[in-house]
């Protein structure tokens, strides 16, 4: 038995159907996007929830990992891990703690693997570092004119953040950046730290004041 062709008016509407559908993933909420990825596949959903928050991870690992190709790495690994882990999103949490939760994973992993011995032990991951354990992590540049004394200064204030941020315990620096510089909130930290909220908040703060003593012959504060 031959089934007939759909009518070209049908055609249409599905068409427009698809098309308002693309459209509006643009006002969806993240978690909505998730949930229609999650259940239809629909690569639109993930390429916006891509466009929201790739770059943000990415800022936010080169950051905590010192090291911008293996910042890459991690973040196409921990987009990955996205993809695969769709199916597991019940909506106990925003998708930004879901993602970070993820990227947190991801970033441990890479640094227990970077930092295997020959021997097949690991080191320590209390402070992702960056290609040597010694070296402090790059953090972000200020946008200071590169000339004079406003480049030599810039280079100093640059240099001890960096040091500041190698000194500390590495979930303080890891929640100092989730809070500082990607704007998560106590609650989400702490998720995403398996923590509770005081704990995170905690951290937080001692991480600022540890900061501002390196700060403190410049007078200014993180």
């Amino acid at each position: 038995m031959r089934i007939p062709p759909m009518p070209l008016v049908v055609l249409l509407l599905l068409a427009l159907l698809r098309r308002a559908r693309a459209a509006s993933t643009g006002t969806r909420s993240d978690e909505d996007l998730y949930r229609v990825y999650a259940e239809d596949g629909d690569p639109q959903a993930f390429r916006e929830l891509l466009d929201r928050h790739g770059t943000v991870v990415y800022r936010y690992l080169t950051r905590y990992l010192g090291d911008d190709e293996m910042a890459r790495d991690v973040t196409q690994d921990a987009f990955v891990r996205v993809v695969t882990g769709a199916a597991n999103f019940r909506g106990q949490s925003s998708f930004r703690t879901y993602l970070f939760t993820l990227v947190r994973h991801a970033a441990i992993d890479a640094v227990r693997t970077r930092r295997r011995r020959p021997d097949g032990t690991a080191g320590s991951l209390d402070a992702p570092s960056g290609p040597d354990a010694d070296d402090p992590p790059p953090v972000a540049r200020l946008a200071v004119p590169d000339h004079g004394d406003h480049r030599t200064l810039s280079g100093e204030l640059s240099r001890a953040m960096e040091h500041g941020l190698a000194r500390l315990p590495g979930e303080q620096r890891e929640a100092f950046l989730l809070r500082e510089v990607d704007g998560l909130t106590f609650p989400e930290i702490g998720a995403i730290q398996g923590v509770n909220l005081e704990t995170a908040r905690s951290r937080v703060t001692y991480a600022i004041r540890s900061l501002r003593q390196s700060l403190a012959g410049f007078g200014g504060q993180p």
